[in-house]
């Protein structure tokens, strides 16, 4: 069976303009009725695009903002909460299962004297109880659950940071994404009708949803980031459809600084836009 590629016109549904093409970029903006379409699994959807305010926030006259896209995930604290509980849980019955079937058949197995002897049926026995007890499942350190519980129920609603903006280093992703998650700064957000300021996004939100896992495990601390039995347990799903939100930097330099989140960055690790041409995909 052969696969055949077609050449779709990228025009905008809503007055069939002719829409620029900006090189990798999966955003478009009409440049005559300024409605924005995200292209996605080979077809042009529309999309709402938000900007986010920082509270009581003026910017001083002369700073140059820069705009960054990121796709945000509004996560139900309870229910995560709740999962992680359960995850914690399930460790801890298979551990103890572990551990109890294991107990008759060290008393039965284990005879000290042949344990001398490193090719006797009791050192074998040993060895592969030794195994087994390696690959006992770990629950994670209490105080670690009570903290995270206790943050994700201050919260009541989990907000997940994934950048959507164009990098040439994909650890900025998350980076980035790791810092405002981590933080989960206030702001408010009103809908983006700029007319010519197309937003300069990377990923759709069906690739930003398959990463937003990864983002809140890289938040946590070392001991769970390296407990894969935990980690395998937990999948964030989002409250609602996730949306792309452009959150605002101050250029200082070759760095950029969040309004909202208290941090700043390399200025290389956003790609600059490339200049915007009308075209086909």
């Amino acid at each position: 069976m052969h696969e055949t590629l077609g050449i779709m016109p990228l025009k905008c549904g809503h007055c069939g303009r002719e829409l620029p093409v900006m090189g990798q970029l999966v955003t478009f903006q009409c440049p005559s009725c300024f409605r924005y379409w995200v292209l996605d699994e080979e077809r042009l959807e529309p999309l709402t695009v938000y900007r986010a305010i920082a509270p009581g926030e003026t910017p001083p006259a002369g700073d140059e903002i820069v705009g960054l896209p990121f796709w945000i995930a509004d996560v139900d604290g309870a229910a995560l909460r709740r999962r992680i509980e359960e995850a914690v849980a399930e460790l801890r019955n298979a551990s103890k299962a572990i551990l109890e079937a294991n107990a008759p058949r060290e008393r039965l197995e284990l005879d000290p004297l042949a344990l001398l002897d490193p090719l006797s049926d009791a050192a074998r026995a040993r060895s592969r109880l030794v195994a087994e007890a390696a690959s006992v499942k770990r629950p994670p350190a209490q105080t670690e659950i009570r903290h995270i519980a206790a943050r994700l129920e201050e919260l009541g609603t989990f907000r997940v940071f994934i950048p959507a903006f164009k990098s040439p280093n994909t650890y900025a992703y998350l980076k980035v994404g790791r810092l405002l998650t981590r933080a989960q700064p206030a702001f408010s957000i009103e809908r983006s009708n700029g007319a010519g300021e197309p937003v300069l996004c990377a990923l759709t939100a069906r690739e930003a949803a398959a990463i937003m896992d990864f983002i809140f495990f890289a938040t946590l601390g070392e001991s769970l980031q390296s407990n894969g039995d935990f980690l395998e347990r937990i999948h964030l799903e989002p409250a609602r459809p996730l949306r792309l939100v452009e959150l605002p930097f101050r250029r200082r330099s070759a760095s950029l600084v969040s309004v909202i989140g208290g941090f700043w960055i390399s200025g290389r690790l956003v790609e600059p836009a490339e200049v915007p041409a009308g075209g086909t995909v």
